[in-house]
């Protein structure tokens, strides 16, 4: 049966013991944090608890798995307790469910209802008298039928604990005697105070009494928070020796710290908060500097500088003062060095004479240097693996101290820290002299900041650009695969590098190039070509489209194989230990596979290394894409011409002959019928314009091919604009011509392949202008160019630039069918001369226009007449 005694719960004994238990647990050497992870651990709970139980409130010494609700504040009320119920009882309690318990307080629980607890098993917690304290206890949500076998385990357990050693203070003590002299901390000209596990003011100095304008009689025995209303980081403190007390907040705690003091002054002082342990117990100390008073002190300084060096009595009192201020600071060293330990870059001090004598815990751990070691014997340490960013070891003069001490100012140098079995890295160092209020030199502060990891992105990001680079290059990957994985290796740092490309025909993954940095090479040990089957990470990579980081190639799950085992030792003997593989992939197709291997490989390695490989290889994807759309656009070119030159030879022996046999058969003078003579006309018209057809789609591909080179002059385009309007005013019966010729507009080109793009573009338009229109025909230069405008009624396709098309299959309407190839030839013509050919449309004209370049100077002659004068006029 369950029993809650509040008699035992108020005894007033048994509460100063749980007060005094409240003060000495948190110094006991074991974890209690770790004791509670064991109980629940060893019973196979999701929850362990180590409890304090006083009258109203359960006070958690140590928990796991506890929800956090729960724990917040390191108390709870007794009405969310089952160790009170231990505690009552002196002895072990079970709850097997408490869901289904007949106790209607047990089976209403609040850890049932809120927290979802069904069972618990707990064992007495006791002081060194015997006297019930609280409890060590594991809880389940489900639940238990606990065992006796459970039951001994969780009594072992809580005999670590053993009983609650000390007695409570006596009326009167006071904590602060427990950490050193009273006659000590009054020394500190720091302001210092302790306070016990209820934020109560337990000690107070007397730089403190000066601060804050109490006494230490006022403060101790007073809450914190009754006598100045300070904040840190926006918590108050006695919310933050809570969790120092119960290790929920690390420590120490180091930073800016405001409040008011008994006249209202506000301060703004920095702070260090820590958690002590003496035989009364844990305190928290709070040392305070009142940086307000330093600024007024330095202002009155200087303000007094000119007095004190007018009187030499009065230098000699500073002097003096200055000297006591040297004996006053050694005595505060330990508190000054827990201030630099916990910054977050390292910091070194040295003395007029060079020797260490600050070496701060975060340049020690980017040394890996333990805490025992001097600062003189770190400075020793750490000397030999300084190295300039070249490699060349760091003479002594060099080093940012010396230079320092040379009464220089150092920014921001750059130095490698090279040690045996660690990777490089690299610090950004500055300095500067330290001297004294008579500018006697008295050392140097040197900062150092770790930016091994900024120095790698920036070299990452080279890395990418380079990448870039090489892949803009117009070479075959075969070509430039050997320059990416070097540079991909020289960026990571890393040995070896492997670029393998699927091979579509033997299913396998083929090498297409590596890179070894000097003793790496591992081409006798990896096979050419892995099958998509083999039990290895390319082959892996390449299955699922996945990467795959591997930081134990010896004990790695993917190399299952035993040849590949061993070629895992054969790697580690090597000094390789990880390796990474990423997919080279266009969209979801996998084309390849890119893998590095490392010697070492730290926590960042996997995010970092991932992203650059990832990024270089979506570039590989993206150049084979690119390069294989290269390949099918010229081969698709290449078909193309192909077909337009089979067409055009292939067609033209059978239309030859047909032509022949029908002006053989019309010129009989054997009598025919009229329907024979207009089936044989027709015949022989049409032939002849299949003829002309296939000659201009040749001409067409060999123009576009750059067959046929151009005889350039000075051509006079106004000239000859106006003799193709002449030559083609018979065929203009229906429609009239306007012609707009700006005289002497001359041009750079080919007089017959001009001539050929007027007398196509003219065909075209008249072909394509109804009966009673008009055609304008203008010349003229335009923005520093020579412009032909033909604008006419109706409309073309804009389909009539493609060489397949309906129109040009049609002829574009015209009676000519000859025509049909017109505005694809001219246009390449004008492409051909460097210029253009553009067709506009409104809603009832069209205009086709073209854009030629005019000679620099311009032409006192030209093609008088625009005769080809010895060449085939060109259709």
């Amino acid at each position: 049966m369950i029993v809650e005694d509040a008699g035992v719960l108020a005894d007033p004994v048994r509460l100063a013991a749980v007060d005094q238990a409240r003060r000495v647990l948190p110094a006991l050497p074991m974890p209690l944090e770790g004791i509670a992870r064991l109980a629940a651990r060893l019973l196979d709970a999701p929850i362990g608890l180590i409890t304090l139980v006083g009258d109203e409130t359960e006070h958690f010494a140590g928990a796991f798995g506890a929800p956090a609700a729960l724990i917040a504040g390191g108390q709870a009320s007794l009405a969310y307790s089952v160790c009170k119920y231990i505690v009552c009882a002196d002895a072990p309690v079970r709850g097997r469910d408490m869901a289904a318990d007949d106790d209607p307080r047990i089976r209403n629980h609040p850890l049932t209802s809120e927290y979802g607890v069904r069972a618990f098993l707990g064992v007495p917690l006791r002081d060194a008298q015997d006297r019930p304290v609280g409890s060590v206890s594991v809880m389940d949500t489900r639940p238990r039928d606990w065992c006796d076998a459970e039951l001994s385990t969780l009594v072992e357990i809580a005999m670590l604990v053993g009983g609650v050693p000390g007695r409570p203070p006596g009326p009167g003590t006071v904590v602060l005697t427990d950490l050193d002299t009273v006659e000590v901390l009054d020394a500190i000209t720091e302001a210092f105070l302790t306070l016990d596990v209820d934020a109560t003011v337990t000690g107070w100095n007397t730089a403190a009494t000066e601060l804050f304008g109490f006494t230490a009689a006022e403060a101790c025995g007073r809450p914190v928070d009754s006598l100045l209303a300070a904040e840190y980081e926006g918590r108050p403190l006695r919310e933050l020796v809570a969790g120092l007390l119960t290790g929920q907040i690390g420590g120490p705690l180091t930073g800016p710290l405001t409040f008011r003091t008994r006249n209202h002054r506000q301060v703004h002082a920095r702070a260090r908060i820590t958690m002590l342990h003496g035989t009364g117990g844990a305190v928290v100390c709070v040392f305070l500097t009142d940086l307000t008073a330093q600024v007024l002190a330095a202002r009155a300084a200087a303000d007094a500088a000119e007095a004190v060096r007018a009187a030499s009595d009065e230098a000699e009192a500073a002097r003096a003062a200055a000297a006591e201020a040297d004996a006053e600071a050694d005595s505060q060293r330990s508190f000054a060095e827990a201030l630099l330990d916990s910054l977050g870059e390292g910091v070194v001090a040295v003395d007029a004479e060079g020797r260490a004598v600050v070496f701060n815990r975060a340049l020690r751990e980017l040394h890996g240097l333990p805490d025992d070691v001097s600062p003189d014997e770190a400075q020793a340490a750490t000397l030999p693996r300084l190295h300039s960013p070249d490699g060349s070891p760091l003479s002594p003069g060099e080093l940012a101290a010396a230079r320092a001490l040379n009464g220089h100012t150092v920014r921001d140098t750059v130095i490698l820290v090279r040690q045996p079995d660690r990777p490089d890295r690299y610090m950004r160092a500055s300095a500067q002299p330290v001297r004294g209020r008579d500018d006697r030199l008295m050392g140097a502060v040197i900062t150092v900041q770790d930016i091994t990891q900024r120095l790698r992105a920036e070299r990452f990001r080279d890395c990418q650009l380079t990448v870039a680079s090489v892949l803009l290059r117009p070479d075959a990957l075969t070509e430039l695969a050997p320059s990416i994985a070097q540079t991909i290796g020289k960026a990571l740092g890393w040995p070896y590098i492997s670029l393998r490309l699927v091979d579509q025909a033997t299913d396998t993954l083929v090498r297409l190039a590596h890179w070894s940095a000097p003793g790496y090479d591992l081409e006798g040990m990896l096979p050419d070509r892995i099958p998509r089957t083999a039990h290895l990470i390319p082959a892996h990579v390449w299955a699922t489209g996945q990467a795959v980081w591997e930081p134990d190639l010896a004990h790695s799950a993917w190399l299952t194989e035993p040849d590949a085992r061993a070629r895992a030792r054969v790697y580690a003997q090597r000094g390789l230990h990880a390796a990474l593989s990423v997919p080279v992939r266009d969209g979801e197709t996998v084309l390849g596979v890119l893998t590095c291997f490392a010697g070492t490989a730290t926590d960042d390695d996997e995010f970092l290394v991932t992203g650059l490989l990832t990024d270089v290889a979506t570039q590989i994807g993206q150049f084979l894409a690119r390069r294989r759309a290269e390949e099918l656009t010229a081969e698709l070119a290449r078909a193309r011409a192909d077909f337009t030159a089979l067409i055009g030879h292939d067609m033209r022996t059978p239309l030859t002959t047909i032509a022949t046999y029908a002006q053989l058969l019309l010129e009989d003078p054997v009598a025919r019928p009229d329907t024979d003579l207009r089936l044989l006309d027709g015949i022989d018209r049409n032939a002849r314009t299949l003829r002309e057809l296939v000659d201009g789609l040749l001409d067409l591909a060999a123009l576009e091919a750059g067959h046929h080179t151009l005889d350039t002059r000075s051509v006079d385009l106004s000239a000859m604009i106006g003799r193709a309007c002449e030559a083609a005013e018979p065929s203009c019966t229906a429609v009239t011509l306007d012609r707009q010729l700006c005289p002497g507009v001359h041009v750079t080109g080919d007089p017959d392949r001009l001539r050929q793009l007027s007398e196509k573009l003219l065909s075209t338009a008249v072909a394509a202008t109804p009966p009673g229109g008009t055609i304008e025909v203008a010349v003229d230069r335009v923005d520093g160019a020579a412009q032909l405008r033909i604008t006419h009624p109706g409309c073309l396709d804009g389909e009539a630039f493609d060489r397949f098309s309906q129109a040009n299959a049609t002829g574009v309407g015209n009676a000519d069918a000859a025509t049909g190839m017109g505005l694809l030839l001219s246009r390449v013509i004008a492409e051909r001369h460097g210029g253009t050919l553009t067709v506009a449309h409104d809603q009832e004209t069209t205009s086709l226009t073209v854009r030629l370049r005019q000679p620099e100077t311009a032409a006192t002659t030209s093609e008088p007449d625009g005769d080809m004068r010895g060449h085939d006029r060109p259709r």
